[in-house]
């Protein structure tokens, strides 16, 4: 990184503001603390000598916790501003590591999972960009970049992981993860400085006080013009995909007798593909596109990709043919989304608009593994893609039938 001007930042060949910068360096430390502690957990459960039921109990008490958390820790951004929700995020990081390093038997990690609650990095993450940008093509691009540091973050994730356990163990990721959750907030305070988004805050708040958490106020939000449109079509092709990443690994280990070698290669390549299609593809489409035709760009790259998995799935390495179109599907389809509905309300209820967006996705995180486990046993891996297929399918055809009207984004554009 090099120094341009006192507020401008070159990383490559992108030149960005330094508090934008510096977000995305949080989100590449705060990836790796999250996903340290995910990989390691399953080895914490064979130390402890659980069973695969006892396993899957505490996984779904991980989703119950991030699908509540998500709207209340929304309420937290919106109630005490962007930069304590972070820093009780990272704490909350912090003791999630320890108190799994520390677990002992069934309940003790059971009640390590409570800090899970308010560990909602990517949602005040894209709060705080969301902040530092303008609603159109600078929020799609901020937050398109922000893809490519969750890939960076992907990847030097079992970097740190093998090192970390062949110092100290199958444990070991855990004291790293917390250790690390340090460095986020230490960038927090050095390196982003109130005054760069807080003009937004205090101007949106003079409106009014900021939204209360409740049912009644998610409610609205869902009813306001084009929010339920945008929900609806982010989720048609992106809900099969979270539930065939549910099984995935058990299927590429009954069918192609896959190694623990290449479950971590399968990850690193997941990584790749989201960091260049996050980074660079979303980035260098929406030069030529708006949101509303990516997200059509999206699902039909959904529908190559899911179309391939039925039919050409037949080789673990097809991945590497197959990934790719998956990986941009997701991450058009995400962050446009995630860029519409933060353009479709105000800036007081983004954090809340977020939030929900995050808590959909962690209710088909918790119960994804059932039901995709089911399919997968009773109709075959097929029936997953072809779900993914007729989801993308009617997304397209609703968002070729009710796109979200214009003037809305324009609206809160100018307002």
């Amino acid at each position: 990184m090099t120094a341009l001007l006192p507020n401008t930042i070159k990383i490559g060949s992108f030149e960005v503001s330094r508090p934008i910068a510096f977000t995305y360096l949080l989100t590449i430390f705060y990836n790796v603390t999250f996903f340290l502690q995910f990989s390691a957990t399953p080895y914490l459960v064979k130390h402890l000598q659980l069973s695969d039921a006892d396993f899957g109990y505490i996984q779904t008490i991980f989703g119950v916790f991030q699908m509540i958390g998500g709207p209340l820790f929304g309420y937290v951004i919106q109630k005490f501003g962007i930069r304590y929700a972070l820093h009780l995020c990272y704490l909350s990081t912090l003791c999630s590591g320890l108190a799994l390093y520390f677990s002992f038997d069934y309940y003790s990690l059971l009640l390590s999972r409570i800090p899970v609650v308010f560990m909602h990095g990517q949602q005040a993450h894209q709060t705080l960009l969301s902040a530092l940008t303008t609603p159109g093509k600078e929020r799609t691009s901020a937050f398109g970049r922000m893809g490519l540091t969750f890939g960076i973050g992907f990847i030097f994730v079992p970097i740190f992981s093998i090192a970390a356990t062949k110092l100290g163990g199958d444990l070991a990721p855990l004291l790293v993860s917390a250790a690390l959750c340090a460095l986020p907030s230490l960038v927090l305070e050095t390196c982003i400085e109130k005054k760069s988004y807080e003009h937004e805050i205090s101007t949106d708040n003079a409106n009014g006080p900021p939204p209360q958490i409740n049912i009644t106020n998610v409610v609205r939000i869902l009813q306001k013009p084009g929010v339920a449109n945008v929900m609806i079509k982010k989720n048609g092709g992106v809900v099969p995909f979270i539930m065939i990443i549910a099984v995935l690994n058990l299927y590429i280990i009954e069918k192609f007798n896959a190694t623990n070698t290449e479950n971590q290669i399968m990850q690193m390549m997941m990584g790749v593909f989201i960091m260049f299609s996050n980074g660079f593809g979303v980035i260098w489409l929406r030069k030529k596109f708006d949101e509303q035709t990516l997200l059509i760009i999206g699902s039909l790259s959904f529908v190559i990709g899911y179309t391939l998995f039925t039919f050409v799935f037949f080789n673990f390495w097809m991945l590497l043919v197959i990934m790719p179109f998956v990986s941009l599907g997701m991450s058009v389809v995400a962050t446009c989304a995630d860029s519409l509905l933060t353009a479709l309300v105000d800036e007081s209820e983004q954090g809340i608009v977020l939030g929900t967006a995050t808590s959909l996705n962690s209710l088909v995180r918790t119960f994804s593994p059932l039901f995709a486990g089911y399919l997968l046993q009773n109709y075959g891996f097929q029936s997953l893609t072809l779900l993914g297929i007729v989801g993308s399918l009617l997304a397209i055809s609703f968002m070729v039938v009710s796109p979200v009207d214009e003037n809305l984004i324009k609206k809160h554009k100018t307002d």
